[in-house]
């Protein structure tokens, strides 16, 4: 690798404008393609392939005919007298007749014809069927202006089950980019250079939305993958920006600006390839699971990241041999006081430092054996929507099982097979209320309704659904679950067991990786071990805050909600990528100074503080740019955002600049053994 950037610095340093120009043209045109020529994203709902209740779904559908099977929506109601009143009944048919008149409506079922009085009379809801499988955007706007038409003191009109649409806004990247800003002035006190990476970045990330839009003509691409790669992409453009930048500044100190430069490509860019390789590989690797949706969303991520770094590496090292000598500081400014700090506490209380680490991480990863995962529903939005609105009345008036249906599914043996069925869902525990049984127009099987006590996403309805699939007779062979909710629960549970198997994917990779590249056994068993402890006390800090609903109103968070069911496998996959970032940018200098030097702990004490500013200063950009999506109105983007914030914190600020350079100090000449029959087996990697 060394050879290649050997090379490039010597083509680079002869031609930076025509590698400038031939960069932004590079750019200019796949955001073009993309934006000009691209597809659309896609508005299909979650599906992981086949699951139990996909196979009930395809059998109610069959035989039980078509009669419900186009979108429902609900106006739901609220008054403060009785809706039976005579004033009431003839609003209720005005709003009748105009919900009848939205687009593609095939039935309005109203609350007399439901039965759903609830609260002495004063709540109930109209139940609309469509003759779309989905609910468009125009039949979402035709619904929000009835409400709105109705809406008024007395009577409270709330929308469920509306179309919800995501909105990736461009506040989280601009609040993000500022706080980058002003952390990067603070690190290079100049403006100019302070810019550098920001521009850089900002380019980066429009390219890769530009590929990705590009993309999403062969592939279905969701909102929610354009915001994950728009986080990602913008904190590793600035942060690799930023330590070639740093090392160029080192440099510049000691030798003219064309040395510098060459200096900084074949020590640092290495390190910013093999990082963004680590992180492209640990999203692609998503795939292995075999679930469409996720591989999609690695594979858009990993491209936008790839055009990010390759951007980098030719706009950043142009940039900096264009810029003025005046900008040269007449000292290295990169060596902050915080990263002297953290280098002072690990070179003289190492065991003290790996100690109090351990203990905020296993303090922090508590509430992850809590886990509940499931996906996002209108009790997750936030309070001021008109979906939750109508959540909180329905839960509040019918229970909060209300939203939570359930559909069993059985074969007709006989004429007592509904009875029986029905007789033995009543029996379980959690069970608030059942249908009347139908019989499928073939007289093939039995449909029975069942409303649990408990919300959707809660665990005992996952156990409710368990027990009546457990449900077995002379009559009732195979019972079946589908609906909505059942097929939530069990891509909830697929995804929980895919988990496991990613886990140890990428735990074998990224020993594997850093063996190769450090020689050592000793620095892939603790940058791993690391590794595993900051994701147990991410997930268990997510658990409190988005679980639990600690720091809701601070976080902009709706309340309490289930962990969304996909995003323990993302942030395992991200996690890895951005981990190993660090971990080749501080390790790579520590060897690198060891070799001079053959002195541990004068190598870790200059690695951290060559190589601790500029690593403090990235992680606390990532910080801020992840978790600057939390500031959305979408769940989904929160958690993402919120996720890889709290990870990066863990990962970053404890485990690679406390943990693994205190370990290294205690370890000593330990940590560069290999057996020397290993070492002559392996292929090199060198990135020193």
């Amino acid at each position: 690798m060394k050879k290649f950037f050997n090379w490039y610095s010597k083509k680079i340093t002869a031609h930076p404008k025509t590698f400038l120009v031939s960069g932004l043209t590079a750019a200019v045109l796949i955001i073009a393609l993309g934006f000009l020529l691209g597809g659309k994203l896609s508005t299909k709902s979650l599906s992981i392939g086949s699951t139990p209740a996909d196979e009930a779904a395809k059998i109610v559908k069959k035989h039980f005919g078509n009669s419900t099977s186009g979108a429902q929506a609900q106006i739901v109601l609220r008054s403060k007298t009785e809706l039976t009143s005579q004033q009431n009944q003839a609003q209720l048919m005005q709003i009748q007749k105009k919900a009848a008149k939205v687009a593609n409506v095939k039935t309005v079922l109203s609350p007399a014809v439901l039965r759903n009085y609830a609260q002495k009379n004063r709540v109930a809801y109209f139940t609309l069927i469509f003759k779309n499988k989905t609910i468009t955007t125009k039949q979402t706007n035709q619904l929000k202006r009835l409400a709105d038409k109705f809406r008024n003191q007395q009577l409270e009109v709330e929308l469920s089950g509306i179309s919800s649409k995501i909105e990736v806004s461009e506040l989280p990247e601009i609040i993000g980019v500022a706080i980058a800003f002003i952390i990067l002035t603070i690190t290079f006190a100049s403006f100019a250079l302070a810019g550098l990476p920001i521009i850089s970045a900002i380019l980066g990330l429009v390219t890769g939305l530009g590929g990705i839009f590009y993309a999403a003509k062969f592939w279905n691409v969701e909102s929610y993958d354009l915001a994950l790669a728009a986080m990602i992409s913008l904190a590793v453009g600035i942060d690799y920006a930023l330590f070639l930048v740093a090392r160029y500044r080192e440099e510049l100190t000691k030798q003219s600006k064309n040395a510098a430069i060459k200096q900084t490509l074949i020590t640092t860019a290495p390190a910013v390839l093999f990082a963004a390789t680590t992180i492209i590989v640990a999203l692609l690797s998503m795939s292995a699971l075999k679930i469409g949706f996720l591989g999609i969303m690695g594979a858009v991520s990993a491209l936008s990241v790839a055009l990010v770094v390759l951007l980098t590496l030719i706009i950043v090292p142009s940039l900096l041999l264009l810029l003025p000598i005046s900008l040269a500081p007449k000292r290295a400014t990169t060596k902050l006081r915080p990263a002297k700090f953290f280098a002072g506490i690990v070179s003289k209380r190492p065991l003290i430092v790996i100690i109090m680490v351990l203990l905020i991480l296993f303090t922090a990863a508590i509430p992850v054996k809590e886990l509940n995962l499931g996906l996002p529903n209108d009790g997750s939005k936030q309070p001021n929507t008109t979906e939750r609105k109508a959540y909180d009345i329905k839960q509040k008036a019918y229970g909060a099982g209300s939203d939570a249906v359930l559909v069993a599914v059985t074969k007709n043996k006989d004429s007592q097979t509904a009875e029986k069925l029905a007789d033995q869902v009543k029996k379980l525990d959690g069970v608030d209320s059942i249908g009347q049984p139908t019989l499928s127009t073939d007289q093939k099987y039995v449909m029975l309704s069942i409303i649990p006590k408990s919300a959707a996403n809660s665990p005992r309805t996952q156990k409710i659904v368990q027990q009546v699939r457990k449900i077995q007779t002379e009559q009732l062979k195979k019972v079946m679950v589908t609906g909505t909710t059942a097929m939530n629960i069990d891509i909830s549970a697929k995804l929980m067991a895919a988990l496991p198997v990613f886990l140890t994917i990428i735990v074998l990779f990224s020993f594997g990786l850093l063996l190769l590249a450090f020689r050592s056994l000793l620095i892939p068993l603790v940058a791993v071990g690391g590794f595993i402890g900051s994701l147990l006390a991410t997930l268990g800090l997510i658990v409190y805050t988005v679980q639990q609903g600690h720091f809701a109103g601070l976080l902009h968070l709706p309340g309490k909600t289930a962990i969304l069911n996909f995003l323990p496998v993302l942030v395992v996959g991200i996690l890895f990528g951005l981990a190993m970032d660090y971990e080749v940018f501080l390790v790579s200098r520590i060897h690198e100074e060891y070799f001079k030097t053959n002195n541990n702990r004068q190598a870790v004490n200059w690695g951290l503080q060559a190589n601790g500013g500029p690593i403090l200063a990235a992680a606390l950009i990532m910080i801020a740019v992840f978790a600057s999506f939390s500031f959305t109105d979408e769940i989904i983007i929160q958690m993402m955002g919120l996720s890889l914030a709290f990870g990066v914190f863990f990962d970053a600020l404890l485990i690679r600049l406390l943990l693994v350079p205190a370990c290294i100090r205690i370890f000593g000449k330990a940590n560069w053994y290999l057996p020397k029959w290993l070492d002559q087996i392996l292929p090199r990697l060198n990135i020193k």
